[in-house]
């Protein structure tokens, strides 16, 4: 039995710390000896983390005092790592963005991983893209995980010499609870040709604004269509003042639901406008509750391309208007095989944790 240790931050609500969650529970307790390592145990997933998971924390000092604190959390970390080298047989850094996690990983286990959530390529420019990651030393690793081509080819153009480390696999679902928890008799809209977002509430990546300035001009043409928007962020009043400043008649905001579910389910149409993702995971969720979707966002993962199961617009506004007026008209492209693709992925993810 292979004993493995997966680092994370914390398990409060987020797209990393769910997939999380979805990997361990796919993670045959027969073949391998989980551990997974917080720095700090809390959020609402803790109570998801299936029974045959060894859960540990390494919490770091909050000391006012900086100086302290950082002598005291660097001789926490080397204590860590000594008294557990190579301990595992592989282990995986798996919030890309906590450098601590990186540091243990590549000392504890006879392999490691960092598992790359996000294109950090729209994020940063050249200069601090490699920052980040020179940061976490990401040569060290023996393997890099991309939850996309795009992520892993746009990553290869900075370190090419990395191509014999760099993987690819998607994000596990849990099909069972998606269906499950979108169950809900209500009528949830009140009205018709409705369209649902979900997700943070941040212009940069989501790029809602030209979502909203769509939504005007179908208000200009009388058009019935609705836009429901759930979530929260740091522009949510951003948005909320050009809905206000221009009328908008035809935008709702939710707040956030922490069951968007049966909202997805009851959706005419799912949108996301985004400028880019690592991989579009509500999409996914969409997909499985048998939704129409409409994105920006084309990735490729294996054999998968979520092209071919949604209304792809481009990323101009002309686009996406045009692209929501015959998502409404036509039936889904492909009907979307969520039993193919997760066995696809359970076995790309065993192939990388067999190293």
């Amino acid at each position: 039995m292979k004993k493995i240790l997966i680092a994370s931050y914390y398990l409060d609500f987020g797209g990393i710390e769910k997939s999380l969650i979805n990997l361990l529970k796919k993670l045959d307790p027969k073949k391998y000896d989980i551990t997974l390592l917080l720095q700090e145990k809390r959020g609402i997933f803790l109570k998801d983390i299936p029974s045959y998971v060894h859960v540990e924390e390494y919490a770091l000092s909050n000391i006012r005092f900086v100086p302290l604190r950082k002598i005291y959390n660097r001789l926490h970390l080397l204590w860590y790592t000594l008294s557990h080298f190579k301990k595992y047989d592989h282990s995986i850094c798996y919030a890309t963005y906590d450098i601590p996690s990186s540091i243990i990983t590549k000392r504890v286990g006879k392999k490691s991983t960092l598992w790359v959530h996000s294109n950090y390529a729209f994020i940063y420019d050249k200069e601090n893209f490699i920052r980040f990651f020179d940061k976490r030393e990401v040569s060290k690793f023996n393997q890099i995980v991309f939850v996309s081509n795009e992520s892993k080819n746009d990553f290869l153009k900075i370190y090419p010499s990395l191509e014999t480390k760099a993987k690819v696999t998607n994000n596990l679902f849990d099909v069972v609870e998606i269906r499950t928890k979108a169950e809900q008799s209500l009528s949830l809209f009140p009205t018709k040709e409705n369209m649902l977002f979900v997700g943070r509430l941040e212009e940069d990546s989501k790029g809602i604004l030209r979502l909203l300035s769509v939504m005007k001009t179908l208000q200009e043409k009388k058009s019935h269509k609705h836009l429901y928007i759930i979530g929260d962020g740091p522009d949510k009043g951003l948005f909320e003042k050009y809905v206000e400043d221009n009328h908008l008649e035809n935008v709702t905001f939710l707040g956030s639901k922490s069951n968007p579910y049966p909202y997805i389910k009851q959706a005419d149409l799912f949108v996301l406008p985004s400028y880019y993702e690592g991989f579009p995971v509500v999409c996914m969720e969409a997909l499985i509750l048998g939704k129409k979707v409409m994105t920006t966002i084309a990735v490729t993962t294996g054999s998968f391309a979520l092209k071919d199961y949604v209304f792809l617009a481009q990323q101009d506004e002309n686009s996406i208007y045009e692209t929501i007026e015959k998502a409404f008209i036509n039936k889904i492209p492909k009907a979307f095989d969520e039993n193919t693709f997760i066995q696809e992925t359970i076995q790309n993810t065993e192939k990388i944790i067999e190293g």
